[in-house]
């Protein structure tokens, strides 16, 4: 899989697997839980993030924040808590900890690039003529990051577009849904390939029209564009729950 080693705001030291031991977790899972390893999640509230299971809180983090599951339920007081990963907020670069269940819900695809949102959906382009229709995340002036599949599913790679997305890439994901990558270095998959979720599918590039980042956009059924929640400045970290709202 493509995904970078998990990060943790400056108040947070230490490897993840100090803190879970310091807690005692089960060593199996309760079979109805609502979530696997990895799983991608979002906030669906302000949430606090704890060291601990339920003592220490580290932060707050904003609504519509994206995570990863890495281990839980575990029961505190009646309540199931989960370790999360979560990409950066508006209060600073990403955290790992422990969080409640009420707080998170199921994401449908995970953010495709470790890096720093460089502009968001409804930004206004060309003087303020045109939206912009998805989420830009850059590595580095010079780009190169590893770009993964947020969903599986089948490869379409379009002809070159000068006047845009340079090398641009389709995922077409099951019951009509797609995701698409623009201004690619090179691409890791070929045509008609059929790729897992987080899969290293591409690298991030400044091919088409800007610099070197990566335009990501998801597609519903018909053609509508689906937004995601990012704010120029935050952190991202692949594999992570892309924040989602349908209109």
């Amino acid at each position: 899989m493509g995904f970078d080693s998990p990060s943790r705001r400056d108040v947070l030291q230490g490897t993840a697997s100090a803190v879970v031991g310091a807690v005692g977790l089960s060593s199996v899972a309760a079979a109805d839980a609502r979530f696997d390893y990895l799983d991608p999640v979002f906030t669906n509230a302000p949430l606090s993030v704890y060291e601990n299971v339920g003592s220490d809180r580290i932060t707050i983090l904003d609504e519509r924040t994206g995570g990863r599951i890495f281990q839980g339920p575990e029961q505190h007081d009646g309540r199931d808590w989960w370790y999360v990963q979560f990409s950066g907020d508006s209060g600073g670069g990403p955290v790992t900890g422990w969080v409640l269940d009420y707080g998170l819900t199921a994401s449908d695809f995970i953010c495709p690039l470790s890096g720093t949102v460089t502009s968001t959906y409804w930004d206004t382009r060309d003087g303020g003529s045109r939206y912009h229709r998805a989420v830009d995340i850059s590595t580095s002036p010079s780009g190169g990051g590893q770009v993964v599949a947020a969903r599986e599913g089948s490869v379409v790679i379009p002809p070159y577009d000068d006047g845009g997305y340079g090398n641009w890439l389709i995922l077409q994901h099951p019951n009509g849904w797609e995701t698409w990558y623009g201004h690619l270095r090179d691409f890791e998959v070929v045509e008609g390939e059929y790729v897992d979720r987080g899969e290293v599918i591409a690298i991030e590039g400044a091919t088409g029209v800007g610099g070197a980042h990566l335009d990501f956009s998801v597609h519903a059924p018909g053609g509508g564009k689906y937004r995601s929640y990012y704010d120029v400045g935050e952190t991202t970290v692949a594999g992570t729950g892309v924040p989602r709202s349908f209109f």
